[in-house]
């Protein structure tokens, strides 16, 4: 293929790469007012820019060594910030996306529950009208960032009359109010937590915090889960966010361990599966520009992914032999560059375990793409469409 990306004369490089130079240590805020924080989205928020405009404003923030926002509220910014845009209300957009793009207010994604599995549509938290509020009650798990979210982006149960898919609705939740509970969940990452449960006991939620209508709720989960896999198809480890094939070949050739010709060929079959990586990020950009819709490419690109990170992290350990099985900050040596939380091979890999578990498990993605691309049969549900209350009565588990 043959890639023609903005070259660096480009006048909106050129421009992005000025407006860094003149605020070489800026706020979030000033990010977000000059637009940069999500330039897809139209004004007053972002810039309306195309993807290829996109690439290169990613390009900068990167050469100016500052993390961009995506990265650091991507739930809010990538992921169900652009929910708002489409199906919030003026007033839900002026209160929830300023301080959102400045980095301000943290998101999180309510979506999993202890008692569903990788079922996501068998919520349990429920979510029950009473006069101008909602009054939640449940529980949800494996949430990212439930620590130190301000908001919370919940799904919920509204009508458990209807099937398990249909009477879900989303709503907006400030995660300080009475009744909400957070408790930490540590990992063998030895880092601080990721993970949290969130318990809700009679949470009173402003019906104005509705996202949407009632019974929208699962549309909203797959345009958002759908959004955050396509971000995920990315050459790099733990969700494309840490180090890639290249630095893991530039750091194996600089320590020597590149002679070993089973590291060796381990290392260029990585590599080649990076590339591959690179080029459907670009084919995704190909898409954008002309117009395309994303599609289920997410959960391909995500599916591929995944364990690529995960090898990658792996093989960095294996070649320090027995020293990588502990604490190692200098399992092989990185480009000054800034990767967030995934700063090292080492927490790379401690972690790397939980990414083809996290929005969508591999079982889960491989079944979409079976049925969805492939157009294999789908596989057999006896609950799908019975009236979630009555999933769990006797006669329907002996049936199942």
């Amino acid at each position: 293929m043959d890639f023609n990306l903005p070259s660096e004369t480009d006048p909106r490089r050129l421009e992005i790469r000025a407006w860094f130079e003149a605020h070489p240590d800026p706020s979030y805020t000033q990010i977000a007012e000059r637009g940069l924080a999500a330039p897809n989205w139209p004004a007053p928020w972002g810039l309306s820019a195309d993807p290829e405009t996109q690439y290169i404003i990613e390009e900068e923030f990167a050469r100016a060594g500052i993390i961009p926002p995506y990265n650091i509220n991507a739930i809010a910014v990538n992921q169900c910030g652009q929910s708002l845009l489409v199906h919030g209300t003026d007033a839900q957009r002026e209160e929830f996306l300023p301080p959102a793009l400045a980095c301000e207010h943290i998101w999180c994604m309510l979506f999993s529950e202890p008692s569903g599995g990788s079922d996501l549509a068998a919520i349990r938290t429920t979510a029950r009208r009473e006069g101008d509020h909602y009054i939640i009650n449940g529980q949800k798990i494996w949430t990212s960032a439930a620590d130190k979210a301000t908001v919370g982006v919940l799904v919920a149960r509204t009508d458990p009359s209807l099937p398990k898919h249909k009477g879900l609705s989303q709503f907006l939740l400030d995660m300080n109010t009475p009744g909400v509970t957070v408790r930490p969940i540590y990992d063998m990452s030895g880092e601080e937590n990721e993970y949290n449960e969130v318990f809700f006991d009679d949470v009173r939620i402003p019906a104005d915090r509705l996202l949407g209508k009632e019974g929208d709720g699962w549309r909203l989960v797959m345009e958002q889960l759908q959004t955050e896999r396509s971000a995920m198809t990315k050459p790099g480890a733990v969700w494309g966010f840490g180090p890639t094939a290249r630095e893991l070949m530039s750091g194996l050739i600089e320590t020597g361990k590149i002679k070993d010709p089973l590291v060796r060929d381990e290392a260029a079959q990585l590599f080649i599966e990076g590339e591959m990586l690179r080029l459907l990020v670009y084919r995704n950009m190909s898409n954008r520009i002309n117009g395309k819709p994303a599609g289920l490419e997410g959960n391909l690109g995500k599916m591929i992914a995944s364990p690529h990170g995960q090898k990658l992290s792996d093989l960095a350990k294996r070649t320090q032999g027995a020293a990588g099985l502990i604490e190692n900050q200098d399992v092989l040596p990185l480009p000054d560059k800034h990767y967030g939380l995934f700063s090292n091979w080492d927490y790379a890999f401690w972690f790397g375990p939980a990414s083809t578990l996290g929005v969508g498990t591999q079982e889960i993605l491989k079944n979409t793409v079976a049925e969805h691309v492939l157009g294999l049969p789908r596989d057999t549900d006896p609950t799908a469409k019975v009236p979630f209350k009555e999933i769990n009565k006797t006669k329907l588990k002996a049936a199942s």
